[in-house]
């Protein structure tokens, strides 16, 4: 299969035209284009133009959480999923039929998440799903989606709902299912005896604690307490002072970004200075906001959130963040970005293989994909599984920075830290 390429993205970088700063819509309210503090017009008449009347175009249903805590995750989905968009549309579409776009905030709730579900299939008549990036709404509505044979790339980090069974639902990013073991074969190779756990109520947080758990327990690692928070919450000094009193070698944390950085400085300050992993990325917003609190915070993922275009090293991120901010004139917020273009690049890519926009053909051709460049990654759906990414990269958080873990700990860090 080819590879993402760089050509197609420079393509982004000829376009004069900017995208509107269009407000999210409400429950069950679809709108084109996506909201974008800051940026300068011309999305709407960008995706008007893309849609032309009804069966001229591809739509993609794009379902994220635009209110509430995950509202600023969600709005970076949808600034990235549009200038895939808009890339697509420059270079012709999929076989030549453009695509469109129709964004809904299903608000994190799984319930809204099986209304619009209908709502896309019955009236915008979608002809595939991007999202969402909160895994309970996938769990809840990928089955409506199979059942109506809609090829879906969920963009949440759960192993649950693809756990299902749904032949027409795949994921493009990280199983944190693949991530867990990785930790806690880390944690053996640094004689880590005992952890404790802090996780969220969520479907992604819970099952990626449970996950962790079970792979800690098999590794010979004993977790001394297991703390929970409600989402919203943001004094967590009890559980804080439960997991310190049980004298953990290293905490695992299961949050969702918001909480990420207040759980940190928290942690810090009633004096836990030990390793401390993390379930996902830690984005750049957070390490801003927990300052110090961040440092020597671990992590396996595919990818990092940079502050800088030039922090980036990998050509294909580089050129992504470039046209990012040619457009917005912002960085990406969250990896939730990096994972909404991946995925539409994914669908691109299987119009390409099955050189049809049937729905069957394009589900095929998704399990055809091989050897694909990605912005996390290499890409192979073709071992069944429908996911995508099989491999990670490890990094910790020290002065502020994200550096190479395995690296730290070759220069003796480990060692130091423990003194």
């Amino acid at each position: 299969m080819k590879k993402t390429s760089s050509k197609i993205l420079a393509l982004g970088l000829s376009l004069s035209m900017f995208l509107t700063a269009c407000g999210a819509g409400g429950a069950g309210t679809a709108t084109e284009g996506t909201t974008a503090a800051g940026a300068s017009s011309g999305a709407a008449e960008t995706t008007a133009a893309a849609g032309g009347a009804s069966g001229e175009s591809f739509v993609i249903g794009n379902p994220q959480p635009l209110t509430g805590v995950n509202a600023q995750v969600g709005e970076s989905a949808n600034m990235a999923a549009a200038l895939a968009v808009k890339v697509i549309n420059e270079a012709g579409g999929f076989n030549g039929v453009p695509v469109k776009l129709v964004n809904y905030d299903d608000q994190g709730s799984p319930e809204e998440a099986v209304k619009i579900a209908n709502k896309m299939i019955q009236v915008d008549k979608v002809n595939a799903i991007l999202g969402s990036l909160t895994s309970s709404n996938v769990l809840a509505a990928g089955g409506i989606y199979d059942e109506a044979k809609i090829p879906t790339i969920g963009t949440g980090n759960s192993p649950t709902w693809m756990l299902q069974g749904w032949e027409y639902v795949f994921r493009a990013g990280l199983n944190t299912a693949l991530s867990m073991p990785h930790i806690a074969e880390k944690m053996v190779e640094l004689d880590i005896k005992t952890v404790a756990v802090f996780r969220g109520l969520d479907d992604a947080a819970k099952s990626s604690a449970e996950a962790f758990v079970e792979q800690a327990k098999k590794a010979g690692i004993e977790v001394t307490t297991i703390e929970s928070y409600t989402e919203g919450d943001t004094d967590f000094s009890g559980q804080v002072a439960k997991m310190i009193n049980t004298k953990p070698d290293a905490v695992f944390c299961s949050t969702n970004g918001p909480t990420q950085a207040i759980f940190a400085k928290q942690l810090r300050q009633l004096g836990y200075n030990k390793l401390c992993f993390n379930r996902e990325g830690i984005p750049v917003d957070t390490l801003n906001v927990a300052g110090e609190a961040a440092n020597n915070w671990v992590f396996s993922y595919p990818y990092v959130v940079y502050g800088d275009i030039e922090e980036a090293t990998d050509p294909e991120m580089k050129e992504f963040l470039q046209l990012y901010v040619d457009e917005y004139g912002v960085m990406p917020f969250h990896d939730c970005a990096y994972r909404s273009w991946d995925a539409m690049m994914v669908f691109w890519e299987a119009s390409k293989i099955a050189g049809s926009n049937d729905s069957d053909a394009i589900k095929d051709a998704i399990s055809q994909i091989k050897d694909f460049k990605s912005l996390g990654g290499i890409l192979d759906f073709t071992d069944g599984t429908r996911e995508g990414l099989h491999t990670l990269n490890d990094y910790i958080i020290a002065d502020g920075k994200y550096l190479d873990f395995n690296q730290w700990l070759e220069e003796g860090n480990y060692e130091k830290l423990a003194e």
